[in-house]
């Protein structure tokens, strides 16, 4: 006897739903929502504090595109900003990664919402790749041996995940106004997200309407469901001109790695790449020598194949290898439906060049989540409870002991790290990457969030607006203060920090307090200091502690200068406004 026949037919009906499954996981993410978790830290983790530093603009009436500039779209910012005053005790990354749920996971719903009930198992093998892709904060890529979570890359998860959703609603959805209305609120999304997401869902669609997957009356009936959208935010506060300034501003930055990036892309995934094309070759063959149809000539497994994995290694060109190409996975079901008719033995081939496909980033990124989720018991939690959501993170109890030490060797041999910046290296080849360091950094600002709020209480000033000289500036919402505007959100010179301008300068010479870290000195600090030198001339240093000066105007805060204070240039360890030529053209390049 089965186990449903144990069951009432109410209760099999209702575990046997999708939409049980989907809701279910949902509440259970809500709930981990409403607790403090500490999840293991992994390399480059200090990429999600991006999302504290721009929540904290949006909170203080500052407007992404208009007021800053961001080196992706604003949605997940502004779901992320709206999650964490509804959960102020999350996890940071946690809840940037589950919050494009708001979007995707009603669209994933919709996009199931036509499968027949006798094809549930149909409707399974498209919610459970959705439910673990937009669950782990997991790359597909290794750029770390030992078990953590990947704290970069999020946005490119979540515009992979709307991708997933797009695509499923386009194979699995009826020509009609669902599938207007997927499209429409897909497409927003994924504009709103990352602009490459965008061109490849665009790619989609067009040849969705080629393929005649949708008509051109609901395609415009989509497009007007985009536009409407954008329309009111544009007349709101100018957010999508903004944004789109943005992008072009980033493209004339990057545009010589465009080609390298394509290369990058077929050499980190030649085994996928050699398995969608055979299994490309392969559908064209059962096709051709097998009598396979198709309702009309384009809308064929080969050319869906084909188009998405375009779309993918386009996609790719612009990303971090995060959960790459797991939008095809709609297409191999869709293979898979339509192969019923072929032999046993060709579908068993079908099935196995499939699996070279789906199965290795699936199983890559369930198998680090997994991992990390299992060391974490026994690592040790960072106790800095100024840094607040911050702290909600774990290490290994050596690698903990060990950043802590970071900050007095850093200091100890000053010397050393400055060398290595003069000629324009970081002390490690992967330093970002290595959890010591990301760890270490956190150890860092928490030592100059102290050191700050002691010197104020001291001296009886406040700083009402921070600003630091480094990748990420989280000290505006560690101690709720105000950041400047004009100021790029991540500081990666010669990614997305450009020249200079007039009102860039005019907003850092009325900075308050800039935060220079020295342990270590690193290029990407020396080159920022070098970006930003005309406006912070005027200023004087005052050393918080070993590792962190303060550089702040005399005419405001005249009781800091005297006898703590130099001037910022002279104060500086290293002689980076006026040194070593090749960090010059390091900075120029």
């Amino acid at each position: 006897m089965s186990k449903r026949a144990f069951l009432p037919q109410s209760t099999a009906g209702v575990l046997s739903s999708p939409y049980f499954w989907l809701v279910a996981v949902l509440l259970a993410l809500v709930l981990l929502l409403c607790l403090p978790l500490a999840i293991p830290i992994g390399p480059m983790y200090w990429d999600s504090y991006f999302y504290l530093d721009v929540a904290q603009r949006i909170w203080s009436g500052q407007v992404p595109g208009v007021d800053f500039s961001l080196p992706v779209g604003p949605l997940t910012y502004y779901l992320f900003a709206w999650g964490l005053s509804l959960f102020p005790h999350a996890q940071p990354l946690l809840l940037a990664q589950w919050s494009m749920l708001v979007l995707s996971a009603p669209l994933m719903a919709l996009a199931l919402s036509e499968i027949p009930r006798e094809k549930r198992y149909l409707a399974f093998a498209l919610l459970i790749p959705f439910l673990v892709f937009a669950i782990f904060p997991i790359n597909a890529q290794f750029a770390h041996t030992y078990p953590s979570v990947d704290g970069f890359g999020t946005y490119n998860r979540q515009a992979v995940l709307l991708l997933y959703v797009l695509v499923a609603g386009l194979l699995f959805l009826p020509d009609g106004r669902k599938l207007a209305v997927l499209v429409g609120f897909a497409m927003l999304g994924l504009f709103l997200t990352k602009v490459t997401g965008f061109l490849v869902g665009g790619l989609f669609c067009l040849f969705s309407l080629f393929a005649g997957r949708i008509s051109l009356r609901n395609a415009a009936l989509s497009m007007v469901v985009f536009v409407a959208a954008l329309v009111p935010m544009e007349l709101y506060n100018g957010i999508v001109s903004g944004y789109v300034s943005d992008i072009l501003g980033l493209i004339a930055i990057n545009r010589s790695t465009l080609l390298p990036r394509f290369f990058t892309v077929v050499s980190t995934k030649l085994d996928f790449m050699l398995a969608a094309a055979a299994l490309t070759l392969f559908a064209l063959w059962m096709e051709v020598r097998q009598g396979a149809s198709a309702p009309r000539f384009l809308d064929r497994s080969l050319c869906w194949l084909a188009v998405t994995v375009a779309g993918g290694v386009i996609y790719e060109t612009q990303n971090a290898g995060s959960q790459e190409f797991i939008f095809v996975w709609p297409v191999i079901l869709l293979l898979f439906e339509r192969s019923r008719a072929f032999s046993p033995r060709s579908r068993a081939v079908f099935l196995v060049l499939a699996a070279f496909c789906a199965v290795p980033t699936f199983t890559t990124v369930v198998s680090k989540g997994l991992r990390a989720l299992a060391v974490a018991p026994t690592y040790v939690r960072l106790d800095a409870p100024l840094l607040r959501n911050m702290q909600q993170v774990s290490s290994r109890p050596d690698i903990m002991a060990r950043s802590v030490l970071l900050e007095d060797f850093y200091a100890d041999h000053v010397g050393t790290y400055e060398d290595f910046a003069r000629v324009g290296q970081l002390p490690s080849w992967q330093l970002y990457s290595e959890l010591d360091f990301q760890m270490h950094w956190l150890v860092s600002v928490n030592g100059a969030a102290e050191a700050l709020t002691r010197l104020e209480a001291e001296k009886g000033v406040r700083f009402d607006t921070l600003m630091s000289l480094d990748f990420a500036n989280p000290f505006p919402w560690i101690l709720n203060r105000g950041a400047p505007r004009y100021i790029a959100v991540a500081g990666d010179p010669g990614r997305n920090v450009p020249e200079m301008s007039e009102r860039t300068r005019k907003a850092i010479e009325g900075t308050d307090a800039v935060l220079r870290g020295k342990c270590p000195v690193m290029t990407g600090r020396v080159m920022l200091e070098a970006i930003y030198a005309d406006a912070l001339r005027d200023r004087q240093a005052v050393p918080l502690n070993r590792c962190w000066d303060l550089l702040v105007r005399p005419d405001a805060f005249p009781a800091l200068v005297g006898a703590r204070g130099l001037p910022a240039a002279e104060a500086a360890s290293v002689s980076w406004l006026s040194g070593d030529a090749r960090l010059r053209g390091a900075v120029a390049h």
